[in-house]
């Protein structure tokens, strides 16, 4: 039998809960919406070609500029941009569905390996105002 205490932090848990599932602003956690299981430190080619071999496709918006494919260090369809300065963060765009995934590297010790995985995110690209 529940104690008074804990039937009221259940009951308020349920109330959260359906407010999230109510209000559209809960997420499904199918593994298509979830990240990818990338690390800090992998070669951008080894996380290119294993994005693109499970469905991840090359989605940068805009044009790459000559710049930025030499610092890059490669010729990927992904490459989005490159900084001119500071520690040279490349950004690599991806997308399945209706995800976005951002990869950002950083130079590698030799030039030959192009960039280390520095960090990633997903991105939602749909938007309903309704929700």
């Amino acid at each position: 039998m529940a104690m008074p205490d804990e039937t009221g932090s259940v009951m308020r848990w349920l109330l959260v809960f359906s407010g999230l599932v109510m209000s559209g602003m809960w997420f499904d956690l199918k593994a298509e919406q979830r990240p990818p299981d990338l690390q800090a430190g992998q070669s951008i080619l080894v996380v290119d070609q294993t994005l693109t071999s499970t469905g991840w496709n090359p989605a940068p918006v805009g044009r790459v500029r000559t710049f930025e494919q030499k610092q890059a260090g490669n010729q990927l369809l992904s490459l989005a941009s490159c900084s001119g300065t500071g520690v040279g963060y490349c950004r690599y765009d991806y997308q399945r569905s209706d995800k976005r995934l951002v990869v950002v590297t950083v130079p590698a010790s030799q030039p030959d390996q192009a960039g280390r995985v520095a960090r990633w995110w997903l991105e939602s690209l749909t938007f309903n105002p309704e929700h």
